[in-house]
């Protein structure tokens, strides 16, 4: 037996549950909680729960939301404000920052799995189109002195470079 889409078994029209997660008091709630003047949390407890210093991600999101239209706040067919900018980069850098499953931004964010997945998709695109040619090019060998130099001048010994361990040195 072949169904008709968008109909069960029993022949009746199947309706998706639209759920209310209020955009509009999300955004204020995480503009309240990371990005005003008088935060709930710290430029540390930013880096720590973004896994990113807050002015990177600030220029990175009008990057964004200058030259992509996916970035940009929009309103759908019902006259619905969209997610803010802020929201779709949050969603995006949670998700690879932690590695969390698309659905559990819903519970802070307010995002359904489907347009988190849309958004960290949608931002890693966009990220490696816009710095592909700046960041994501083979170092030079200037590029390497000056990260060796770098390293051991904050860390007191050289190497590392190309290792992963030490994104988590303290």
């Amino acid at each position: 037996m072949v169904r008709e889409r968008g109909k069960s078994s029993h022949g009746e029209k199947k309706h998706r549950k639209w759920i209310n997660r209020d955009r509009e008091a999300t955004n204020e709630l995480l503009v309240r909680d990371y990005f005003a003047p008088d935060s709930l949390y710290d430029l540390s407890k930013f880096e720590e729960h973004f896994r990113i210093n807050s002015n990177l991600f600030l220029r990175l999101a009008r990057h964004l939301e200058r030259n992509y239209v996916f970035f940009q706040l929009r309103w759908d067919g019902k006259g619905k404000r969209g997610f803010t900018i802020i929201q779709k980069c949050t969603v995006a850098l949670r998700q690879l920052g932690y590695g969390i499953t698309a659905d559990t931004s819903d519970e802070y964010l307010k995002i359904s799995e489907r347009t988190g997945r849309d958004c960290t998709y949608i931002f890693c695109e966009y990220v490696i189109e816009l710095y592909r040619d700046i960041y994501l090019r083979h170092p030079t060998k200037s590029d390497i002195e000056q990260l060796s130099a770098a390293h051991q001048a904050k860390h007191g010994f050289p190497g590392m470079l190309g290792s992963t361990d030490c994104t988590h040195w303290e």
